[in-house]
């Protein structure tokens, strides 16, 4: 995976969800069915399993009802975590993307 392409995401919530994804499409949900069980929109199930610039961050409370509704563990939903808790693995990149803020004069 190049970082670079996905910059607004930690490689670790990229992995994450690419596996909701594959978990939701595993259980044969659709892409309504799954927003009807989590409680939110079809809009906001398509942000979160985006894993372009424009998606949405995780939300732990989600995390912990995709856990439920998928019956799977949280090892499962992350994958093979690197033991440095200081790599890159787990850190969002900061930089802005899009458009320069105006400067006040």
């Amino acid at each position: 995976m190049n970082q670079a392409q996905f910059s607004k995401f930690s490689p670790i919530a990229v992995a994450v969800k690419r596996n909701i994804r594959q978990l939701r499409l595993n259980a044969g949900y659709s892409m309504n069915e799954g927003a009807r069980l989590l409680g939110i929109s079809r809009k906001q199930l398509e942000d979160i399993e985006t894993i372009r610039n424009y998606g949405c961050h995780l939300d732990l409370e989600l995390l912990a009802k995709m856990k439920v509704i998928y019956k799977t563990s949280m090892d499962e939903m992350t994958g093979d975590l690197p033991e440095d808790y200081y790599s890159d693995y787990y850190t969002r990149p900061r930089k802005r993307l899009g458009s320069t803020p105006r400067r006040l004069s």
